[in-house]
């Protein structure tokens, strides 16, 4: 039930903070200080909460910090190669890449988290998203790859984006937090200056285009909105990942993209193909099929032993009739 109702949770903040974010951003053209703002009002948010006592988590401390440092520090290069990706791909290549990262990541669930590796009916399901997504862009998408370089920068942003989902868990599963807040606390704080640092490479602090953003009741009322689900879908992913594993994290983020893209295409694009829709439908059987894999035998630790039975056991032992004083036997009118 837990696991159902954080899947659900995150699911619905993502699709929510996709939505808003169009609006946000066709209303105030800034990504990057749109983002910054996301972060920082989250991180205020949080902390604050924690002054007045409404909230429970973890201090600053650079024994935990240093862990999150890592994340952010790739979570920003995922962000600056996805830019380049886009630059040189279409959205649809990047599909095609974010739906194989499942079958990686299962791999290093197994290697770091002792999980058993897929069963014949999740191996089934992994085919099966891989191939719809690929089925969708052939038949109904073109899959443009301009250059080597295309290549290069898909294969780099596809590592950091397993490495990602895979060190995710390691924050929620590995490292013992007061809450889930903890995370969000510190994701959220040491983003601000690499999202603030890719806005200053953009040029969106150029006086130019800050006078040119009309910031009227309407374009404010969609940045708070994106704020306020920003901090909700920072504690919905990190409470879906410390639930699940982290390759059925990653097939939820699949399936939640393919479920995007699904909508759009039924109501809005009016030249999809019966057959793209047909391969859009696949990837969601998939996701449907997957079954979360267990720990592995060898990593199960045995059941702790009762401390009754322990004692029984230990009395048992202890119990020798060997060294047991018997009666003289008494051989007068018997045959001994």
């Amino acid at each position: 039930m837990q696991v159902t109702a954080a899947v659900i949770t995150y699911c619905f903040c993502s699709g929510g903070m996709l939505i808003v974010n169009k609006l946000a951003v066709h209303h105030i053209p800034l990504p990057a200080l749109l983002t910054v703002c996301q972060f920082a009002s989250a991180s205020v948010f949080v902390y604050g909460s924690k002054l007045v006592g409404c909230l429970e988590m973890d201090d600053f401390e650079w024994s935990r910090a240093k862990y999150f440092l890592v994340y952010v520090a790739f979570f920003t290069i995922g962000t600056y190669t996805n830019m380049k990706v886009l630059s040189v791909a279409n959205v649809e290549t990047v599909i095609v890449f974010r739906s194989c990262t499942p079958l990686a990541v299962s791999i290093f669930d197994y290697l770091c988290y002792q999980r058993a590796l897929p069963n014949l009916r999740s191996c089934f399901s992994l085919l099966l998203i891989t191939s719809g997504a690929f089925g969708y862009i052939l038949t109904d998408r073109e899959f443009q790859v301009n250059g080597m370089s295309a290549y290069f920068w898909v294969a780099i942003w596809w590592f950091v984006l397993v490495f990602q989902l895979t060190y995710g868990k390691f924050l929620v599963g590995s490292l013992k937090h007061k809450s889930l807040w903890t995370p969000v606390l510190y994701t959220n704080t040491f983003s601000v200056i690499p999202a603030l640092t890719i806005g200053l490479i953009g040029g969106e602090l150029n006086e130019s285009r800050l006078s040119a953003v009309l910031l009227d009741q309407r374009a404010l009322a969609w940045l708070v909105l994106s704020c306020v689900i920003g901090i909700l879908i920072s504690w919905a992913g990190f409470w879906c990942q410390s639930v699940v594993t982290a390759t059925t994290y990653s097939v939820v983020g699949v399936m939640n993209k393919m479920l995007t893209v699904t909508v759009n295409v039924l109501i809005w694009d009016k030249h999809a193909s019966t057959s793209g829709i047909a391969s859009l439908c696949l990837c969601l059987l998939g996701g449907s099929l997957y079954q979360q894999s267990p720990l592995r035998a060898d990593a199960i630790p045995a059941e702790p032993e009762d401390p009754e039975e322990r004692a029984l056991k230990q009395t048992a032992n202890e119990f020798d009739p060997s060294d047991e004083e018997l009666p003289p036997i008494d051989c007068k009118g018997s045959k001994c």
